[in-house]
This record gives structure tokens, sequence and C-alpha cells, in this order.
């Protein structure tokens, strides 16, 4: 069965875009990061029926979408700035970061021992090979499987603790490219216990 889609406007909420699927079986109310509303309902139900539950929860809904826009008042946008203060940055940035994950690199291999598939103690495995300070809208950091580390040359932007965090992040993917049980238990470590805390924080902080 195919899918049919209509917006409604109202007063209070906006325009209401309600979604006939094959595959719902209830009603579902979703408010986007922007405070749009959508609404998914069984490809058997009436849109009337929908429009109705919408206004019968539409104190619940503006309450939610309040909620949603106050949360997006409060992060924080570290590149939405002047080409003059963006040449600042990088230029901190290229003076700054690489030294930084030389200094987190000694110290994770100083820290840590990590043995390869044999048993056999790794010497210095959180060596990289290159650096490249990029200004990247999509991420804070990458790893490659080669080694070599990306940083987001807004990093110096954020709280120490929080650029030495993504600096360790991307450190812990030179030995588990995923992220799974093993990563996030070795990057906690690297962290002193504080990995849930830090990654928390830094959802305050965009990028765009």
């Amino acid at each position: 069965m195919g899918l049919l889609v209509k917006e409604v406007e109202h007063a209070g909420l906006g325009t209401v875009r309600y979604t006939k699927r094959s595959g719902s079986r209830s009603l579902r109310v979703s408010v986007g990061a922007k405070g749009s509303v959508r609404v998914t309902l069984p490809f058997l139900c009436r849109f009337s029926t929908a429009i109705e539950f919408v206004e019968k929860n539409r104190d619940r809904i503006i309450a939610s979408i309040e909620k949603i826009r106050k949360r997006e008042a409060s992060v924080c946008r570290v590149n939405s700035l002047s080409d003059e203060e963006l040449n600042a940055i990088r230029k901190r940035a290229h003076e700054s970061l690489p030294l930084r994950l030389k200094e987190l690199s000694g110290y994770m291999n100083e820290k840590f021992k990590i043995c390869d598939k044999y048993g056999r103690c790794m010497e210095k495995p959180f060596t990289f090979r290159r650096v490249a300070i990029k200004n990247n809208r999509s991420n804070w950091g990458s790893c490659s499987t080669a080694g070599n580390i990306n940083l987001n040359m807004h990093l110096v932007s954020l709280p120490p603790h929080l650029r030495d965090f993504i600096i360790l992040h991307e450190l812990c993917h030179l030995i588990y490219p995923n992220h799974g049980k093993e990563f996030h238990s070795l990057l906690d470590r690297a962290c002193a216990g504080k990995e849930k805390e830090f990654a928390k924080e830094l959802r305050k902080y965009r990028l765009g």
C-alpha cells in the first residue's frame, strides 16, 4: 500500500503534516528541532480522526514545542562567525591542535597497554600518521583506517576538557574503528570515567 500526506494549518501549531503509513499501528505525534509538528497515522485511519487527536492534545504539543525551542536557544553554535573571526580561529587551531593531539597521543601510549590479536603488547598503539585541521560543519573530528586524524578547527572554541574529549575519542579509534562496547570502555577510562558526562555536555554545542 502507498503513502498519503496532508498538511493542515493550525492556529496554534502552524503547519501540521499528516502522513499515512501502511506499517503504522497507532497515531504518533512528533515535534522537529525547529518546532514543526508531524503526525503519523495508520493507513486506514481517517485524517479527520488524526486532526481531532491533535486538537485534543494541543496543549501538550505546544508545551513540547516550547521545550524544544528553549533547548535550541541555549545551544552554542560555534561557527556562526565572520570571515575575520574564522581566520583567527583557523590560526589558533593550526597552532594548538596538532600539539595537543601529540601530547594526548603520548599520554595514551604511556597510560594504556594494548595487545594485538596474538596477545603481544603493541608499541605506541596510539600513534597517528597525519593530522589535518578542517572547517568541517558535520563533525568535530574523524579517524581513518590508515591512522590519519582530522580535527575541526572549532575545537579551540570549546572548553578545554571537551576539546580533549574529542581528541581522545579519535585516538581511541586508532584501536577500535567502530563505536562498540570496547571502544566506549577505552574512551571512558581515558576520560577518568566521564565519557557520558562529557558527551552530554558536548550536545550543547553545534557546528551549524
